[in-house]
């Protein structure tokens, strides 16, 4: 590589990255392996883009060198980057924020219908082979229309969620985790957790893991839900005190809970995996082949513009 190239080292192969690649980078791709492997492939590059898997902390950036000005992540929460350390070694940290937002609100949607309507549960029920007739009190869930549906954060995730929401004919009602934040039309906003979760028939979390939000929602705020209350949580596995969910799914007083990530991701702990009234997916919120493309445009995008600075 001349002294004039600029590399940008990958942790993952990216959908739609020839076409969206910055002019001046060349890249080079991690190809996996233990923490040594990396601080090795990460020498000498002027651009660093991660996933969710690979931390962001001191070592790293010490065995990238004094040339590493950017540091991508295929994601929109930092919380496996130490970004106070790249702040002191003068390095950027930019993000896919909002490229993803349209698939993941879909998801939510879509686990918060198959928890309400027990389409999971009724899914192995037909797989099984019992015989079955139509019956009035078969499998019998709860009706999106009408409903309220609490949504704790409206960034660019929430606010398309809570749009979906109004289009079912739910109730929508929000806390958005940034004052000023501007409501979606109908929303009705709360300034605190507990009002918020007094009137959430169905709960969704949709805020970044901070130190103030790690297990944010505990036992005392889900038991302020009303009885029957179902919980998604598309954000971080950790806002969620995972066993206050379990203790309450047991107890009764949740009906379901849907979720996309986990405390301890990937280990999903046994007691969640056996609930019948869970549905649980591989933290795939925005896994479409649209999203993903966009994910990619959207964080060389911007490490492209943190370049030209």
């Amino acid at each position: 590589m001349s002294a004039t190239e600029r590399r940008l080292l990958l942790t993952a192969r990216l959908p739609g990255l020839p076409d969206a690649l910055p002019a001046g980078l060349t890249p080079a791709r991690w190809s996996g392996g233990d923490r040594g492997s990396l601080l090795r492939a990460v020498a000498g590059s002027t651009a660093l883009l991660v996933t969710a898997n690979e931390p962001v902390d001191e070592d790293l950036i010490r065995a990238a060198g004094p040339g590493l000005r950017v540091v991508g992540t295929y994601s929109t929460g930092v919380d496996h980057i130490e970004v106070a350390a790249c702040r002191r070694a003068g390095i950027q940290v930019v993000t896919a924020a909002g490229a993803l937002a349209p698939a993941v609100a879909e998801h939510t949607l879509g686990l918060l219908l198959a928890c309400a309507r027990r389409i999971v549960e009724a899914d192995r029920f037909v797989r099984s082979g019992a015989d079955w007739r139509w019956e009035a009190d078969a499998f019998l869930g709860a009706q999106l229309h009408g409903r309220r549906l609490g949504v704790l954060g409206l960034g660019a995730i929430g606010t398309e969620v809570a749009r979906r929401a109004a289009a079912f004919g739910m109730e929508v009602h929000a806390l958005p985790h940034r004052p000023g934040t501007p409501l979606p039309p109908g929303v009705i906003p709360h300034r605190d957790l507990v009002g918020l979760m007094r009137v959430s028939d169905f709960l969704t979390l949709h805020v970044p893991l901070t130190p103030e939000t790690d297990h944010l929602i505990d036992k005392s705020l889900l038991t302020e839900l009303p009885p029957g209350a179902i919980v998604v949580n598309t954000s971080r596995g950790r806002v969620l005190d995972q066993s206050a969910l379990l203790e309450l799914l047991a107890a009764g007083h949740l009906a379901g809970a849907a979720l996309d990530v986990y405390e301890d991701e990937p280990h999903v702990p046994p007691e969640l995996r056996r609930h019948p009234r869970t549905v649980l997916t591989p933290h795939i919120g925005s896994a479409t082949t649209a999203a993903r493309r966009a994910m990619t445009a959207a964080v060389l995008r911007r490490i492209g513009a943190a370049l030209e600075q």
